[in-house]
């Protein structure tokens, strides 16, 4: 297949050399311990209304991975609060990432999957969960538009049934290790 038909695949080549070093130099063990907040250096925070209302808060700000590299015009965030993000930053869950017609952005959750974004994508991390102890968990995410590369770490390879991306027109379960999902214009 000629790569001249895939700008998509073209640009998320250029990315993935990239992503494969950051992903060999990065160990699990210190990623998690990295992106889990102390309860010493943890800021003070107000007392929950609820048992399920400090859970939804805890779920919505719980850091579920790293950016690893970002190239050209890239925002993450929710609506109304997108910002330009910088390699280091924490991926929170149901953050929105989106690129522009240069951008790319190279990104690895807790688990060690790493997602490789292309130029006019948009994605949601919708669902994620894992366990480092049980490896357990649950993985969804929604490509609204645009490509990514998906490279699964231990939640992908120990609950293939429970790791998926779901696009405008299907819902893809995933049973392989390192694959791309491309989202066609109308």
């Amino acid at each position: 297949m000629n790569s001249s038909h895939l700008p998509h695949v073209t640009a998320l080549r250029r990315m993935v050399v990239a992503t494969t070093l950051c992903a060999t130099m990065v160990s699990l063990p210190a990623l998690a311990q990295d992106s889990t907040p102390s309860a010493a250096s943890a800021p003070a925070e107000k007392p929950a209304t609820s048992a399920a209302a400090a859970a939804d808060t805890a779920s919505a700000s719980a850091r579920i991975g790293t950016v690893k590299r970002v190239e050209g015009e890239v925002l993450i965030g929710r609506e109304g609060d997108m910002r330009k993000p910088a390699p280091g930053e924490g991926i929170l869950l149901s953050d929105r990432l989106t690129t522009g017609k240069n951008g790319a952005a190279s990104l690895m959750l807790k688990d060690g999957t790493v997602l490789t974004m292309g130029p006019d994508t948009t994605m949601d991390l919708s669902q994620y969960a894992f366990d480092s102890t049980t490896q357990k968990g649950n993985f969804l995410l929604d490509l609204l538009e645009g490509s990514v590369r998906v490279v699964t770490g231990l939640l992908g390879k120990a609950n293939p049934d429970l790791f998926k991306v779901s696009t405008p027109t299907s819902v893809v379960g995933v049973r392989g290790t390192d694959f791309i999902v491309e989202t066609q214009e109308k």
